[in-house]
């Protein structure tokens, strides 16, 4: 058996460097997108949400999202995502306060286990 340790550095949007920072907003748009459909903006009035509103505002979203990248920043900011150093998503967890035994703590999970990171 060996034992090794394993250091992991991960980052946020702004630590990225600019080509692994556009990877970052690429990926994380294409996720946005995928999970977009009409249904998302039925609102409750039927005035408005007839098929043709609802995909005329879908429409109007999806373009938004695919042209404007300060949509997508804030998206990450306000989740705090973290990356890695080419901009892949690092699969963290941030705990609240109340949870019984991680709360405030910080996990990433990496090939099937988890570290705390903070």
């Amino acid at each position: 058996m060996i034992n090794f340790s394993i250091t992991f550095t991960v980052y946020t949007l702004d630590e990225l460097s600019e080509q692994a920072r556009e990877h970052a907003i690429f990926e994380h748009r294409q996720f946005l997108l995928d999970e977009m459909q009409p249904s998302d903006f039925i609102s409750g009035d039927p005035e408005y949400d007839t098929p043709e509103q609802l995909q005329e505002q879908y429409k109007a979203e999806y373009e938004y999202y695919e042209n404007n990248d300060d949509v997508i920043i804030e998206s990450i900011e306000c989740n705090e995502y973290m990356f890695f150093a080419d901009g892949s998503i690092a699969n963290t967890t941030h705990y609240c306060s109340n949870h019984p035994t991680r709360g405030g703590q910080t996990w990433i999970k990496y090939h099937g286990k988890e570290y705390r990171i903070a």
